[in-house]
């Protein structure tokens, strides 16, 4: 639980680095960089991201309230600085209006399903591609 505890920590960590630097980016820029960021934890914290992803999809039985609640609290983090980010595009006018729950929504599952695709392949060039490409429809999806 120690060594989950600590990756969920580094891994909130990096959402939190991931809020600061937003600030000075467009609301575009700020969700692609997410998604970047996300790629960049896991090769540089294969272990952590490795933990985590064991723990959380199949946590032993015993430790399955403990982890969710380490989970929650992380998930609430990310939620909320995306959710900054979409409110931060719609004021921009580059998001169209729409339920900005829907937009986090989607974010949110986009996020989980690259980190399954960056498990699944080795190559870097593949991966970038599908990372871009998820982006791309996600955000002709949002914008206005």
């Amino acid at each position: 639980m120690t060594v989950f505890r600590e990756a969920m920590q580094s891994y909130n960590s990096f959402i939190q680095e991931a809020s600061e630097e937003q600030k000075a980016l467009s609301a575009k820029d700020s969700l692609y960089r997410i998604l970047a960021r996300q790629y960049e934890f896991y090769q540089r914290s294969p272990e952590a991201s490795l933990i985590v992803l064991r723990y959380v999809i199949f946590p032993p039985a015993f430790l399955k309230e403990t982890i969710d609640e380490a989970f929650l609290h992380s998930d609430e983090l990310l939620t909320k600085a995306i959710e900054q980010l979409i409110v931060q595009g719609i004021k921009e006018g580059v998001i169209r209006e729409q339920p900005v729950e829907l937009l986090v929504d989607s974010f949110l599952n986009l996020m989980d399903g690259l980190s399954m695709q960056y498990f699944y392949y080795t190559s870097k060039e593949v991966y970038e591609r599908k990372l871009n490409h998820a982006f791309e429809m996600y955000w002709n999806g949002a914008r206005s």
